[in-house]
């Protein structure tokens, strides 16, 4: 990853750059972990529409990573991020209302979150999230194609 090239285009408002950068600080990939800079780079993108940058930004409120834990915040990002197709996203909110994760448990809206998780099989690869979906609708016996 150029680092400087995605410095200077993030600096520019490019809103994929401030993405990925953003991301990269946020989890200390090719750069030192930097809560701050992680927080400003994912806002500006989050504030463009950006739907990673929204579930960037959710997991650090989710999380407390940087700024303080508002699970009620994080829900706000994820849903703008997951109603704009984020996988990882639709996921995060299956997990917190699935096990009332800051939230009483809501089995329909882990259901919703999951099945469109779900639904996007033929998008994404094959990963933990996707299985982890596909187990979740499976106990329940409920068809995901529903919702």
């Amino acid at each position: 990853m150029d680092v400087n090239n995605l410095r200077r285009r993030a600096n520019l408002g490019n809103v994929v750059a401030q993405s990925i950068l953003g991301l990269s600080y946020l989890d200390g990939i090719d750069v030192e972990t930097d809560y701050s800079e992680a927080f400003r780079l994912l806002s500006a993108a989050a504030a463009a529409g950006a739907p990673r940058a929204m579930a960037g930004l959710a997991k650090m409120y989710a999380e407390g990573r940087g700024v303080a834990k508002d699970i009620g915040e994080a829900i706000r990002l994820y849903s703008g991020a997951a109603e704009r197709g984020e996988f990882l996203a639709q996921i995060a909110l299956g997990r917190i209302y699935s096990r009332g994760l800051g939230v009483s448990k809501d089995l329909d809206a882990a259901i919703k979150w999951y099945t469109r998780a779900a639904n996007q099989e033929a998008k994404v690869e094959d990963c933990a999230e996707l299985r982890e979906a596909k187990e979740f609708l499976g106990k329940l016996g409920r068809n995901r194609t529903k919702r």
